[in-house]
């Protein structure tokens, strides 16, 4: 059932009251069935939303920064330009949301599911994107500086500049993706939690696939090495814009 919008109305204006120091009190609105609602331009700062159910909300403008939105339902949410900074989003559902120009900077996403999400110019500098689903997101123009992309899925993401993908390589035809702004190497489970930088990355595949390796492939060596000089000739080729 719905939360009444008089109701909502009351926690919205209590919550202001409380983000000024008066006598208000802090949005509790964890669980809470939000299907729907109109909250643009809403002041959210640090009130609690976990695992409510905002599917199709209309949440452009609002400022969530701090806000709890872990395990939240964003299904198809509007969150353009929405302010999101420090934001815990863990395990949150964003499938087709629109987060374009979105602030995530500093966003806990660990675990969230953002299969063809519209990331387009959306700022995710610092941003932890450990383990997230990110399958078909449209990410191009977004800013990933300092972002943590370990053992995220980009399978048919569109990419960002400076983010390159080689699909096919090794004993699973998985995707391999370059993040270069991070010097980060995301490939399935070679993935540890933080990922692996180039130079690491090159030398599990010499440990592995090499020569004197532990399991010697020369097709999946030559495979992964192939990736590795694609990695850095595009790196070096000054294609992402951002150094």
């Amino acid at each position: 059932m719905e939360m009444e919008k008089e109701n909502l109305d009351e926690i919205l204006e209590n919550h202001v009251r409380w983000l000024n120091g008066d006598d208000g009190k802090r949005a509790n609105l964890r669980g809470a069935n939000l299907r729907g609602a109109k909250l643009f331009g809403a002041d959210l700062r640090g009130a609690d939303l976990g695992k409510a159910n905002l599917v199709k909300a209309s949440l452009r403008g609002t400022d969530l920064v701090g806000a709890n939105l872990a395990g939240a339902s964003l299904i198809e949410a509007d969150l353009n330009k929405a302010n999101l900074v420090g934001t815990d989003l863990n395990k949150a559902n964003l499938v087709g949301a629109n987060l374009v120009r979105a602030d995530l900077e500093t966003a806990d996403l660990r675990g969230a599911d953002l299969r063809g999400a519209k990331l387009f110019g959306a700022d995710l500098r610092g941003a932890d994107l450990r383990g997230a689903n990110l399958r078909g997101a449209k990410l191009f123009g977004a800013d990933l500086r300092g972002a943590n992309l370990g053992s995220a899925d980009l399978r048919s993401a569109l990419l960002p500049s400076g983010v390159y993908q080689i699909v096919g390589a090794g004993s699973h035809n998985r995707c391999t993706t370059y993040d270069s702004i991070n010097d980060l190497v995301i490939c399935g489970c070679w993935s540890d939690g933080e990922g692996n930088h180039i130079d690491s990355f090159t030398k599990r595949i010499e440990e592995i696939y090499g020569a004197n390796g532990e399991a010697p492939n020369l097709v999946y060596y030559t495979e992964y090495m192939s990736a590795v000089a694609f990695f850095k000739a595009m790196k070096e080729l000054g294609y992402d814009k951002r150094k």
